[in-house]
Order: structure tokens, then sequence, then C-alpha cells
């Protein structure tokens, strides 16, 4: 083969590969904006994942609204605290008006999880500790897609009902006109993509 046609090659590979990552990428964000908020009409397991901007706040505020109508039966997980965060941490980062009550009777705490990953680890010895079968799955709409993934990866069996959060710094359907939106975004779709690889790797080795 001559050394030309090797370059073509090489040129026509790259170039699919290149053209494959952007609709990707594009498809990632319309995933962003189309998850649907699931709307509890009673009592519900929920888990909240830690690391966006006001993603703990945002999601009480979500609890809030859901537990008005509850007996206060249902589990509710934070995962991802980080050491030294506390429930007396957790009142003082209310600013709004919670029923602190919520707080004693049906919140833990993982202070463990470091990442996604771990965070869905975490959360399935959870819900094995309480017999859940189903919860609702809190974090930002631009982490969703990913969180989604590494969950029910890891609790195929369990229902997850996703409830995205909007960030106010982020607009995901302008994301071409800020570079940090497009960076996020960007950011996101990649470890997306590593996730699903390692995961469909595992597949195949088990």
């Amino acid at each position: 083969m001559s050394l030309s046609i090797f370059r073509t090659i090489y040129v026509i590979l790259i170039a699919s590969i290149l053209t494959y990552f952007l609709f990707g990428l594009v498809e990632y964000k319309e995933k962003i904006l189309v998850t649907k908020k699931y709307v509890s009409k009673k009592g519900s397991n929920i888990v909240i994942l830690t690391g966006g901007t006001n993603r703990i706040k945002d999601g009480l505020k979500i609890i809030n609204k859901f537990e008005k109508a509850s007996t206060f039966n249902s589990k509710i997980l934070v995962s991802g605290t980080g050491k030294g965060f506390t429930k007396i941490s957790l009142e003082k980062k209310l600013n709004f008006d919670f029923n602190l009550n919520l707080i004693e009777c049906c919140i833990e705490l993982d202070s463990i999880s470091t990442n996604t990953y771990s965070n869905a680890y975490e959360t399935l010895k959870w819900a094995k500790k309480n017999n859940i079968e189903e919860f609702i799955l809190i974090t930002s709409n631009y982490h969703m897609p990913r969180a989604f993934l590494e969950f029910k990866s890891r609790m195929p069996n369990l229902e997850i009902f996703t409830y995205p959060i909007t960030p106010t710094k982020h607009n995901i359907k302008m994301w071409l006109s800020s570079f940090q939106t497009f960076s996020l975004i960007f950011s996101e779709y990649c470890k997306f993509l590593v996730a699903n690889l390692r995961i469909q790797f595992k597949k195949i080795t088990i």
C-alpha cells in the first residue's frame, strides 16, 4: 500500500471519528433537554447527588414539595456530602421553609462517595439496607444522563425515576453561545463515553 493511500485512509478514519463524536455530542445535549421530571404523587424514596451548584438546596426544595402530602414513609439519601458534613450542616444550608422533621426521620447522609461511580455503589448499599425497590434520582440536568447510566448499570432491577435540576448559570439550549456551558457539556459527554465504554467492557468480560 502506497504512502498516499495510507494517508487518505488515515484522514478518512479521523474525519469519521470526529463526525461520530460531534453527532454524539449534539445528541447528548438533546438528551439533557428532554430528560423528564418525575412528579411524585406520594411519599417517595429519593437520592440527591451532590457536586453541582445548589444541588442539595434545590433537591431539598423538590423534596419539600413532594413531602407535603406524605406520611413520612419515604427514605432520602444525600450522596457525596464529604466528611464532616452533618445534619446540622444540612439545616444551615436551608434558607427556605422546609420541614426539619424530615431531616431527622428520613434523611441519610453518604459521606463516602467521591464521584458518580461511587454514588451508585453507595446508593445500592442504601437501597438494600432499606429494602428499596424504586427511587427518584435528583441531580443537575447536564449530569443526569451519565448518572442514570451508572445507576442503572449498578441497579438494573430497581425502578429509577429522574428529576433533573436546571442550573441557573447554564442555558443548555444556548450552549454554543457560552464557552463555559459548552465546556461543561463537552466534559460531561466525554465522561459519559468513558463510563459507557467501561460498562460495556465489563459486560463482555463477565
